[in-house]
């Protein structure tokens, strides 16, 4: 009989569940345009199927003008198709016909709708109120258009600095609404709103302010790692010492109170705020199976390249990494593994954490092959950030195929004896080549008997859009089935995170993949997605966990995917230009031949 127990994982499914519940009532009650089905009026079935196809072609082409009779007639035949609905309101919205903009977003907000790929997509129910109030704006209804962003931020839309052109992604205010952007309501909707001569603390406490309004308003669990008068309690502290800290003391504590919520997709980039930017050493490190290595460095310390770690100040290494938990928010100890090394070299976080005694001198002790121990004091620089760290390549000759372009989002190589290696490092489109192109190029590979054997390397992989994921999918699911006896390996590590995570669980889930390499970066069903935050005051940006994500069964509590091969990487493989999970690869193909 089974014990009436339930698990933290289900008790947030069962959360997660109701505050979606009663999200969805509240979101979509004005937007309900008759819940009940239209009476269908399709004379043709099969003509209405083939002008379905081609009006969303046309309107991912932009070629508004030839889709729009096209989606007028399909959506007076069926009205219950919100793809229709949205691609007709695209279409009347490009078209500069505002109100008809409005009727259709609306007809596809009630019915809802997941096409994805048109212009300014818009499919995700947040995303579409944004659409309908920018459509309102354009019609000259501020009111309207200022009930709908509001509509769209009370359901957790998680991409609030694009109003004031703050985005990570995007400089420029939305131009759709500059006939009220400097009004106080518009600038406090978008998070940009500052007291005119506001001081130094009180800015600071109005960016603390916003970013616990933050974290309550987009976080769909925030506190299941800590309580929420615990977080209360540690938002009251900041509070009071701002006037006794200074700029880059304030981001650590509020990286601290990230660091707090327990899961992997909150943090602060401390590199491009106005105030309170970090300082960071000049070296990358990595944290090995038998040890935490230098592997990157600015050309003045190049040469402590493959150095080993002893201690930071006068901190023993692994004593610092255990102390960098408090900064480091992640789903499981992998995601340790992976980013408390990033985390080791912003120098403020090493002073906040009592690592070092100042982030100004930084002594890093280095032992080399022969156990020779230096003592080095590099010079800190200003943070730069173009995303978190990935193993690099070596300098030399014998950097391995998985180094060698692991800053390409995708790229693949045939390999003797019909083995395909792809490596996918990033769910992004390329410019050059889409995802689905990559995919289609796969698949051509392996229907032309070109392929008896699979590699699919996701080591470097962090994620990116989960929506690109299904042209992947269908792309090894379809060498399982034209190559059932073949091998299809799946290589992955700690990094393995995000959307790149949510590709393996259904890889692993749909095929007889072989997985290689660590434990993966996250757990099955994870609080995720990424939701952008910019502080007013000091323009410092971050993420915020906005989504729960069900990859798994409902009672799937694995903390992370597991390999069916364990292999891991010691520097000195590494150095070596050694792979030993590919190794592992080809002695299991060897014996299996």
């Amino acid at each position: 009989m089974r014990a009436h127990k339930i698990s933290l994982a289900v008790l947030l499914i069962l959360w997660a569940s109701a505050a979606l519940a009663q999200n969805k009532a509240a979101d979509f009650s004005n937007a309900a345009i008759g819940r009940e089905p239209a009476a269908i009026k399709v004379a043709d079935p099969a003509t209405y199927y083939f002008n379905r196809l081609q009006a969303i072609e046309l309107v991912k082409n932009r070629d508004w003008l030839s889709a729009k009779p096209l989606l007028v007639k399909l959506t007076s035949g069926f009205k219950d198709d919100g793809d229709t609905w949205l691609a007709l309101a695209i279409t009347h919205f490009e078209l500069k016909e505002w109100q008809q903009a409005v009727a259709a977003f609306k007809r596809a907000l009630a019915l809802g709708s997941q096409l994805h790929g048109l212009p300014g997509h818009g499919e995700n129910p947040n995303d579409m109120m944004i659409r309908l109030a920018e459509a309102y704006a354009q019609a000259g209804d501020e009111q309207q258009a200022m009930h709908w962003i509001n509509q769209a931020l009370t359901a957790r839309w998680d991409d609030r600095p694009k109003l004031a052109g703050t985005s990570f992604f995007q400089q420029g205010k939305n131009p759709n609404f500059s006939a009220f952007e400097n009004t106080e309501a518009f600038e406090r909707a978008a998070g940009s709103y500052l007291e005119k001569g506001i001081r130094r603390d009180e800015g600071w406490r109005h960016d603390l302010k916003y970013l616990a309004s933050e974290i309550k308003r987009l976080h769909v669990h925030p506190f299941h790692a800590i309580s929420e008068k615990e977080f209360e309690k540690r938002i009251n502290d900041i509070h009071r010492r701002i006037p006794e800290l200074s700029d880059q003391q304030v981001v650590f504590n509020l990286m601290q109170l990230l660091g707090s919520l327990g899961n992997g997709h909150n943090f602060i980039i401390p590199a491009f705020g106005e105030k309170g930017s970090f300082t960071q050493l000049p070296m990358q490190f990595y944290w090995f199976s038998d040890g935490l290595y230098v592997v990157g460095a600015s050309d003045a310390y190049k040469r402590w390249i493959g150095s080993r770690v002893e201690k930071v100040g006068d901190t023993p290494v692994l004593e610092a990494l255990e102390r960098l938990k408090a900064v480091n928010p992640r789903d499981n100890e992998m995601q340790q593994r992976w980013l408390a090394p990033f985390y080791l070299s912003l120098a403020p976080v090493l002073e906040g954490l009592g690592i070092v005694k100042s982030a100004e001198t930084i002594h890093l002790t280095l032992s080399d092959g022969k156990g020779e121990r230096y003592v080095v004091t590099p010079d800190v620089e200003r943070m730069s950030f173009s995303g978190f760290p990935k193993l690099p390549g070596l300098t030399t000759e014998r950097s391995p195929r998985y180094l060698q372009h692991n800053t390409d989002n995708y790229w693949l190589e045939a390999l003797p004896g019909k083995l395909l290696y792809v490596q996918v490092n990033d769910i992004k489109d390329k410019s050059t080549e889409s995802i689905q192109q990559f995919s289609q190029r796969i698949q051509q590979r392996m229907t032309q008997r070109q392929v008896d054997n699979m590699v699919l390397d996701l080591r470097h992989n962090s994620g990116g859009d989960g929506s690109l994921n299904a042209p992947l999918i269908a792309s090894i699911v379809l060498f399982n089935a034209l190559k059932p006896e073949g091998k299809l390996f799946v290589l992955i590590g700690r990094n393995t995170f995000s959307a790149a995570h949510n590709l393996l669980v259904n890889i692993n889930e749909l095929t007889n993949a072989v997985l290689v390499g660590e434990p993966s970066g996250s757990s099955v069903n994870a609080l995720s997605e990424a939701g952008w935050f910019n502080l007013p005051y000091s323009k410092q940006t971050g993420l915020i966990s906005s989504q729960f994500h069900q990859a798994g069964e409902p009672e799937d509590h694995r903390i992370w995917i597991a390999p069916h091969v364990p292999v891991d990487l010691s520097a000195k493989q590494y150095f070596a230009g050694k792979d030993p999970a590919m190794s592992a690869v080809m002695a299991i193909l060897k014996r299996t031949n």
